[in-house]
């Protein structure tokens, strides 16, 4: 589906998303489905056909576990207002190594962050940072900050997909290992660089994990 390029709308792609992590389903029983915002600087760019395909990638993999949680279908903002703020909250990030020093604050969160729908806020960065996820101030929502893929490695066919698929990993609960040639590895300095499958493997204790988290009834 092609996206209309306008500034600052919304675009929802198929499903109406709701805000709350925890939705009430027909039956009565809880459903730990999450929404999706993604954030792009431009209705062609690619990596929204990568977040597409790593999502259905999870849905695909926590179903085949009967797990409950599911990513719903992602509503897209092009151009948003606060992208400009957002670029320069990343960068920052980026060059702490998506840590914060221990006895230091975080940087400050752009405003209009926290007021974003979305249980995950997906900004596809026009610049060459290091890729990461980081928790908003809201319990239990996430940013996951993409680097452009107008550079190397994220300009090879798969990688954008498993970098986002990696990212969308952790806010599943997902830790890295130290297996270069699996989905959660870290760090993943020559995998990402070469043409691989549309997605790279889970590991045991991966699947275990997601198991673990959110055990089938």
């Amino acid at each position: 589906m092609t996206l209309a390029a306008r500034r600052g709308l919304v675009f929802p792609i198929i499903a109406v998303l709701l805000c709350g992590v925890l939705l009430s389903t027909s039956s009565g029983e809880e459903s730990l489905d999450r929404s999706v915002i993604v954030l792009s600087p431009g209705g062609a760019d690619g990596r929204l056909v990568a977040t597409r395909e790593a999502i259905a990638f999870w849905n695909q993999t926590l179903s085949d576990l009967n797990v409950r949680t599911r990513l719903l279908e992602p509503e897209i903002i092009v151009a948003s207002p606060i992208s400009r703020s957002l670029e320069a909250y990343v960068r920052l990030i980026s060059s702490l190594g998506g840590r914060v020093p221990k006895g230091r604050a975080g940087p400050k969160q752009p405003v209009g962050l926290a007021e974003l729908p979305g249980d995950i806020v997906i900004f596809l960065s026009r610049q060459p940072i290091m890729s990461f996820f980081w928790p908003i101030a809201d319990r239990g929502r996430y940013l996951l900050a993409i680097q452009t893929d107008r550079v190397s490695a994220l300009n090879a066919s798969s990688v954008s997909r498993n970098v986002i698929a990696h990212e969308l990993g952790h806010t599943l609960g997902l830790i890295h290992n130290r297996n270069s040639r699996t989905l959660m590895c870290g760090p993943c300095s020559d995998v990402f660089k070469s043409d691989e499958p549309p997605f790279l493997p889970l590991t045991p204790q991966d699947r275990a994990r997601l198991l673990e988290l959110d055990p089938p009834e």
